[in-house]
C-alpha cells in the first residue's frame, strides 16, 4: 500500500500529543513549523550527533557515580567535585516522571498521560526539593524553563513539596548556574497548558507558523524558505 495513503491530514489528526521539555521548547522558543515535523508528523528523524552521544555518556557516568558509587571515567574526573556533594544524600538519578491531564502523577502507559520527562538529579528533604541538571553544551543562552518543567513533574509525584530549587551544572564551562526558585509550579503548569493549546489550535487549522532565527542554519525541515542549513538540497 502507498504510504502516502496512510498519512493523516493535520486538521484531522486527533492522536494524543504527549509533551516533553524538548517538544515544549521547540514550539515555545524555536519554531512551530519545525516542531510539527519533529514531534507530530515525525518527518524529521532523530539523528544522534557526536554532541548528543557525548552528553548521553556524561549523564550515564553521573548516574553510575551518584546512584551507584562507581567512579567517573578518567576523562571526566575533573567533574568529581560536582558529584561528591551528593554522597549520602539519597539522591535519585535519571528518574522518569509522568503526568496526566489533571496535573497528577500517572503511570507511563496511562490513557490520560499528558507529559513526561526524566530528571537528572533530585534530592528531597521533607517539603523541600533540589533539582540538578547536567549540561555539556554552551551556557550562553541559559533559560530556567527546563528546570521549571522538571519541577512540575516532581511536584505531581510529590504533592507535599512546598519549596523546589534547582541549578544547571555547566560542565564544559566548569560552573554552576545561579539557583532558581522553581516553587511556583502552578504558573509553569499554566504555561505548559497554554503551549499545548496553541499546538492543538495549529493542528486544527493545519498550519504551523514559521519562525526565522539563527537556528534555521541547523534545521532539517528543508521545505521551509527560511532554511539556511548547508545540507539543504539545492
Amino acid at each position: 500500500m502507498n504510504a502516502a495513503l496512510l498519512e493523516i491530514p493535520p486538521m484531522l489528526d486527533r492522536r494524543p500529543v504527549v509533551w516533553s521539555y524538548s517538544l515544549l521548547n521547540c514550539f515555545r522558543n524555536i519554531c512551530p513549523h519545525q516542531g510539527e515535523a519533529r514531534y507530530l508528523t515525525r518527518t524529521i528523524k532523530f539523528v544522534e550527533t557526536p554532541e548528543i552521544k557525548f552528553g548521553n555518556q556524561v549523564h550515564t557516568a553521573f548516574e553510575h557515580r551518584i546512584g551507584g558509587g562507581k567512579p567517573l571515567p578518567l576523562e571526566m574526573h575533573q567533574w568529581e567535585k560536582y558529584a561528591a556533594p551528593f554522597d549520602g544524600r539519597r539522591a535519585s538519578v535519571e528518574q522518569w516522571f509522568h503526568i496526566d491531564t489533571a496535573g497528577r502523577a500517572c503511570e507511563r502507559n496511562s490513557s490520560d498521560k499528558f507529559g513526561h520527562g526524566k530528571l537528572d538529579l533530585v534530592c528531597i528533604d521533607g517539603a523541600t526539593a533540589y533539582i540538578g541538571d547536567w549540561k555539556t553544551g554552551n551556557s550562553k543562552y541559559e533559560d530556567p524553563f527546563e528546570l521549571e518543567v522538571g519541577a512540575v513533574l516532581l511536584k505531581a509525584k510529590h504533592p507535599h513539596l512546598t519549596k523546589i530549587v534547582g541549578n544547571y551544572i555547566w560542565l564544559k564551562d566548569d560552573r554552576v548556574s545561579k539557583p532558581y526558585d522553581l516553587s511556583n509550579t502552578a504558573q509553569t503548569w499554566a504555561e505548559i497548558c497554554s503551549i499545548m493549546q496553541t499546538i492543538y489550535n495549529y493542528r486544527k487549522i493545519g498550519e504551523f507558523p514559521k519562525r526565522q532565527s539563527p537556528l534555521c542554519g541547523w534545521c532539517q525541515r528543508f521545505d521551509c524558505e527560511n532554511n539556511t542549513n548547508p545540507q539543504r538540497p539545492s
